[in-house]
């Protein structure tokens, strides 16, 4: 059964989806902002369960936009059935129906669209100014200090310029779509662009530690340690592929015949 927790006028409700995995966390956060005129944040996977638990903490306000930070099935495999259930537009940047400064109006107040590529490239945060607040989807994980970012759809360089965005907006909490919220944000930024930092030198020296162009595979390995869970290895090895395109772009790496080396 998906949970809910009602916080204060300042707080966005929060249904639990039932969709744990290592990638998910405890599952997909839907956030509810409004009470009469409500907008639902990430309207999760679609799960009769969750549609249901949603249905029943909206009651009888009106939906005025259903919001989708990205095109993933957790996020916004929900958002057609809650279409048809409340008759509210579904918004996404991957549709080209939700843009940079698309502002959605709720009786809790303003929600804005910011651009924060990185995680996929239609990824969008929403800044709620009336509650010094963002919804920052996938591009952080609450209780972590990385989330996902890997190729095709990830990209490192465009992660880190989205993390300085947010900073930038001094927002007293962030709220991503799994785990708890961020209360103390610009130390939260900090610990995860320190992340990405200490990987791109691992990746630096797994590359210094090879005499010939290194596969994947290997530089996995070299970064990863022998401990890494099975059910991580194909998002640790897009990671690493992100920190190698990272640091081509920057001169620092490049591919080669066989492999990855120094630039």
């Amino acid at each position: 059964m998906a949970a809910e927790r009602t916080g204060g006028p300042a707080r966005p409700r929060t249904i639990l989806a039932p969709n744990p995995s290592p990638l998910t966390l405890d599952g997909t956060r839907t956030h509810l902002v409004g009470r009469r005129r409500v907008a639902i944040v990430d309207p999760g996977p679609d799960l009769a369960s969750h549609l249901a638990a949603i249905a029943a903490a909206l009651g009888d306000a009106e939906v005025v936009a259903i919001l989708v930070t990205h095109d993933h099935p957790d996020h916004a495999g929900a958002a057609p059935a809650l279409a048809r259930r409340t008759g509210a537009p579904v918004r996404a940047a991957a549709a080209g129906t939700l843009r940079p400064g698309d502002v959605v109006a709720t009786d809790a107040g303003e929600l804005a669209a910011l651009a924060t590529p990185g995680h996929t490239p239609d990824h969008v945060a929403l800044h709620w100014p009336a509650a010094d607040a963002i919804f920052v989807g996938d591009l952080m994980l609450g209780g972590l200090d990385t989330a996902l970012v890997a190729p095709p759809e990830g990209d490192l360089t465009a992660y880190l310029d989205s993390l300085a965005r947010v900073r930038a907006l001094a927002a007293r909490v962030l709220y991503p779509a799994h785990g708890e919220p961020f209360t103390d944000p610009p130390e939260a930024i900090d610990r995860y662009v320190r992340h990405r930092e200490l990987r791109l030198e691992q990746v630096l020296r797994a590359l210094d530690a090879e005499p010939a162009p290194a596969p994947l595979d290997r530089l996995v390995d070299a970064v990863y340690g022998p401990g890494l869970d099975a059910r991580l290895r194909e998002a640790a090895a897009g990671a690493t592929l992100a920190y190698l395109e990272h640091l081509a772009r920057a001169g620092r790496a490049r591919l080669a015949a066989g492999g990855w080396q120094r630039a």
